[in-house]
């Protein structure tokens, strides 16, 4: 309750200031906080109960990755401020980057208070939903990748699982950058990251957007004109992106900016723009999302099959439970760029869907659906007290999902079901995919 207050008084002096929420916060994309989910869970089949979780979850609600201090924009504003040539918007923006530095000094690269919040919440909602997974003396394998974030997600996470949790648990914690950043060991995914044909689709909603007129007049009303000329469209487009970048960021450190006595006007980076230019920066860089991270223009994309790995890890860990119950749950956490091509290949409905027509995008696929802070998937396997078969519910951000293709009337799938028909997947995709791949196979089969 207390955090829902601070949440809407912060709302509402940013309503008071400017667009910010007369624009709503679509354009945030997977910058969105994360919203527990209000839902009415379809009742288990009768005699059957929660039994084994597998999860991987993004990290929480973020600081910036770099330091305010290192972006473009920050030595080109104090060079034209020196200079005398910044408008009052320009004093405006500088004011609230230092003002931003100020929140974000020793807090780069780390989750905000937002974000232990969030995680802290998803744990704490998986035991009240899943107590029976986590009876007698659990055991839980934790993973998390190189990045601290990712500890302080598991950390958080565990902080609100435990709160309900005896002593007796069990934690095993570890490094998976294999499974959890696999778009990192794969070459041929970086050298599609850097210079893939999905530019020319992010240009398609660049033009139809008029991002380089946008990017103009921004910039003119932070610069006077004598100063202007001396920006090309490359410099231009570097200081929108670094404004874009604090505008999105704000909303996950309100917590910090309220503890130094910041008031939300003097972060209000939106007042810089118009709804229109919120919504149109905002496509253009879901877009981005949807061709480097989601389903793309084209069925089986490399940004997609990458995920292979983690789904191997998800089918072994739950082959190794079945036979050895070693752990109660399997819970992973990392980043946007693991949730949404894995959310793809599982044909998650929702996240799955290519758009052949890159300006409908947006119909197929949203980044503040499917990826927002805090986002997760998780399968929940139930069992009936003496039989071998098991039930399993996949979830998105804690919501019911449905896979593509494999038929059910339910969201409760039979695991030998679920499991024949993502193996099926994997050997289709296995000349893509190499060695490791058919060792897996080969193992699983």
């Amino acid at each position: 309750m207390k955090k829902a207050i601070l949440y809407l008084l912060f709302l509402v002096a940013f309503a008071t200031n400017a667009s910010a929420q007369d624009c709503g916060t679509a354009f945030l994309g997977t910058k969105t906080l994360y919203k527990a989910p209000v839902v009415k869970y379809t009742p288990v089949p009768k005699g059957y109960e929660p039994v084994f979780i597998n999860h991987v979850g993004r990290h929480g609600a973020r600081h910036l990755t770099k330091d305010v201090k290192a972006a473009f924009i920050y030595s080109v504003l104090l060079k034209a401020d020196s200079a005398g040539m910044l408008t009052e918007k320009g004093e405006l923006l500088k004011q609230m980057i230092l003002n931003l530095q100020k929140v974000e000094k020793g807090n780069t690269k780390s989750i905000s208070a937002e974000g232990r919040e969030e995680l802290q919440s998803i744990g704490s909602r998986m035991y009240s939903n899943y107590a029976q997974v986590f009876a007698g003396k659990p055991k839980l394998n934790v993973t998390i990748t190189k990045e601290i974030r990712t500890k302080q997600s598991a950390d958080a996470f565990l902080s609100g699982l435990k709160t309900k949790l005896k002593d007796s648990v069990q934690i095993v914690e570890a490094n998976d950058d294999v499974n959890l950043r696999f778009y990192d060991e794969s070459p041929a995914y970086t050298a599609y990251e850097k210079k893939g044909d999905w530019d020319k689709y992010k240009a398609i909603i660049a033009k139809a957007e008029h991002i380089n007129e946008i990017n103009k007049t921004i910039v003119s009303r932070l610069f006077k004109a004598e100063y202007l000329k001396t920006l090309d469209n490359m410099e231009a487009d570097k200081i929108i992106n670094d404004i874009w970048g604090f505008a999105t960021i704000v909303y996950s450190v309100q917590g910090e900016a309220k503890q130094l006595g910041i008031e939300p006007k003097e972060l209000d980076f939106t007042s810089l723009f118009t709804c229109d230019e919120l919504k149109a920066l905002g496509r253009t860089d879901n877009v981005e999302d949807f061709l480097v991270k989601g389903p793309g223009a084209k069925a089986d994309g490399l940004q997609v099959i990458i995920a292979a790995p983690l789904l191997a890890n998800f089918i072994t860990t739950t082959d190794d439970f079945i036979k050895t119950r070693t752990y109660n749950a399997n819970l992973r956490f990392a980043h946007a760029e693991t949730i949404s091509p894995f959310a793809a290949l599982l044909g998650i409905e929702d996240a799955d869907k290519v758009s052949s027509d890159i300006n409908q995008f947006d119909r197929a696929w949203q980044a503040s659906k499917v990826i927002p802070l805090s986002s997760n998937i998780q399968w929940i396997f139930y069992k009936k007290k003496g039989s071998a078969n098991y039930l399993v519910k996949i979830l998105l951000n804690e919501k019911e999902a449905r896979i593509t293709g494999l038929k059910n009337v339910s969201p409760y799938y039979k695991w030998a079901d679920m499991r024949r028909f993502y193996i099926a997947k994997l050997v289709k995709l296995n000349y893509k995919l190499g060695d490791d791949a058919a060792e897996f196979l080969k193992n699983v089969k």
